[in-house]
């Protein structure tokens, strides 16, 4: 409700257009910063998973399983589909079905995927704290290549190739391209001249994404969630064990 109210029906100036892509940005770093309690959880039950498994009382698929039925599905998606409900018609987003839709799948992949990083990160780590660090450290890492605070093309060569590693930069571009795809058009007036212009041509002077990128960002997610996902497996099956 606050960052709904935050972003109370943005306007279709220049001005509001930015608001638009900062609420899109604030909702992918808010589902972000959330996905730190599902490394919180892991940290507090491994010492519990670790004994009841090597007295063997159930296989790690079993509790794989477990974490999501009851921790992926009823803490990382569901919030996100209420927050990301809310804040879209506050917002005064797209009033299209379609586009809502593109706009709830885009974000529920992406959390999805924060959640497996930060599983990923708790079953690796011994550390909990080292883990949180870690964690909180790639978060910082993804807002700044997301392509809000700077302008994709005006990073150095030498660094721009780090933003195909965050996955918030394809979120935030999926999001943005989804809102602009229903022919917005920014309305505005500039010393007293009246401007119309396509926010598709803002978006890519202000921010550098691709207007035909939506369902490559998706295909990218997927590729986050399923690298995360085979990783974390496999950590749980060969070396989150007991050792004595």
């Amino acid at each position: 409700m606050i960052l709904g109210g935050l972003y109370y029906k943005t306007g279709i100036t220049i001005a509001g257009f930015q608001s638009r892509v900062g609420c899109l940005f604030f909702l992918g770093s808010l589902i972000s910063f959330m996905s730190l309690s599902a490394l919180y959880n892991i940290v507090e039950i491994k010492p519990l998973f670790l004994r009841e498994r090597a007295g063997r009382y159930y296989s790690p698929s079993a509790w794989l399983l477990a974490r999501v039925l009851f921790d992926v599905i009823p803490l990382r998606i569901i919030p996100t589909i209420v927050v990301s409900t809310i804040t879209y018609w506050m917002a005064g987003l797209s009033a299209d079905a379609a586009r809502f839709f593109k706009f709830l799948l885009m974000l529920v992949l992406f959390s999805l995927a924060m959640a497996l990083y930060n599983f990923l990160l708790a079953c690796t780590f011994r550390n909990g704290g080292i883990a949180i660090l870690l964690s909180a450290l790639f978060n910082l890492f993804t807002m700044t290549f997301a392509g809000f605070f700077v302008h994709l093309d005006a990073i150095p060569p030498v660094l721009r190739w780090l933003q195909w590693l965050c996955p918030l930069k394809y979120c935030l571009e999926a999001l943005s391209v989804n809102e602009v795809g229903s022919g917005l058009m920014i309305q505005d007036t500039l010393q007293g001249v009246p401007v119309s212009i396509s926010a598709q041509l803002i978006m890519t002077l202000l921010f550098g994404f691709g207007v035909n990128n939506y369902y490559r960002d998706v295909l990218v997610i997927f590729g986050f969630i399923a690298g995360f996902a085979v990783a974390s497996v496999g950590t749980v099956w060969w070396f989150l064990r007991e050792r004595r």
